[in-house]
């Protein structure tokens, strides 16, 4: 347990000072290892044995979040390569290095590592374009939203997970699901309320000290924590019946009794990716 809490704290102190240094090279360099570290572990985890498409992957997965953090810059500079089009020789690519070990090398195991080395990376890229989210839409956001967008993103995830375990610990009797025995539905409906007073709480102070644009209100992030607070609970699910298939307990060992980079970022992943989705959506679509 003493293990357990001081690597918590750590990852913690880590996670903090990469948010605070966000507007520098430190947070893509991060995310960018984060991404190829989290691929790795899902790709072990489902028994890639193909080098060539491990390989690949990997470096395509570091490279996303770095695209980016500085695709505007990439296209200031001329280097602009539409998205699609990249990721269909991607895909080329990897249905083609299956003659590599082709005896070894499954169609699942491309799936596997396309769903991986696209949409890990994508997620935690999420988290770099909520940081600049005022740069997107700058008559919505000023420079405070984007830190705000991502300690959004987190409570929802974490806090909303910190709510859950102890609500269902202590009043918990009605069992959520058979994918994780231990969860209950008082222990979600306490995270979920967890979630929503913590980002209450976030969005009041900052609401109040910090910004200079004043485009969202208490009721849509009350919607908002809500969803996403579901969400995060459903990424969380999800993690736990990838690793029930392949029978394994953690993707990695990277945190001493926590896990993986996957074990400690499914539901963050989650959350980000439906945050910056939905405010593409209704800044662009609505």
């Amino acid at each position: 347990m003493l293990k357990r809490i001081i690597v918590g704290v750590i990852a913690a102190a880590l996670a903090i000072t990469v948010i605070i240094f966000r507007d520098t090279p430190a947070m893509p360099i991060v995310l960018a290892i984060l991404a190829c570290i989290a691929t790795y572990e899902i790709e072990k985890c489902v028994q890639i044995k193909n080098k060539a498409i491990e390989v690949v992957s990997l470096v395509f997965s570091a490279v996303v979040p770095l695209y980016y953090t500085y695709a505007d810059v990439l296209a200031e500079a001329g280097f602009n390569p539409p998205v699609t089009a990249v990721v269909a020789l991607y895909t080329l690519l990897l249905f083609i290095l299956m003659l590599v070990n082709y005896e070894h090398t499954k169609f699942e195991d491309v799936a596997a590592v396309l769903v991986a080395s696209l949409f890990v990376p994508w997620a935690f890229s999420t988290l770099a374009m909520l940081s600049a989210i005022d740069k997107r839409f700058p008559e919505e956001f000023d420079g405070y939203h984007g830190l705000f967008f991502i300690l959004f993103a987190l409570f929802c995830a974490l806090i909303t997970d910190t709510f859950a375990y102890f609500t269902g610990k202590f009043l918990g009797k009605h069992k959520l699901t058979k994918i994780s025995p231990k969860k209950t539905v008082e222990g979600a409906v306490g995270g979920v309320i967890g979630g929503i007073l913590s980002s209450v709480i976030l969005f009041a102070v900052f609401d109040t000290y910090f910004f200079t644009v004043h485009s969202i209100g208490y009721l849509e992030i009350v919607i908002l924590s809500t969803v996403l607070s579901i969400i995060g609970m459903c990424g969380d699910l999800t993690a736990s019946v990838v690793k029930r298939n392949f029978g394994v307990k953690d993707f990695g060992k990277l945190f001493p009794g926590h896990g993986g980079v996957m074990d400690r970022c499914d539901s963050v992943l989650f959350v980000s990716t439906a945050l910056y989705a939905l405010i593409l959506l209704t800044r662009t679509v609505f």
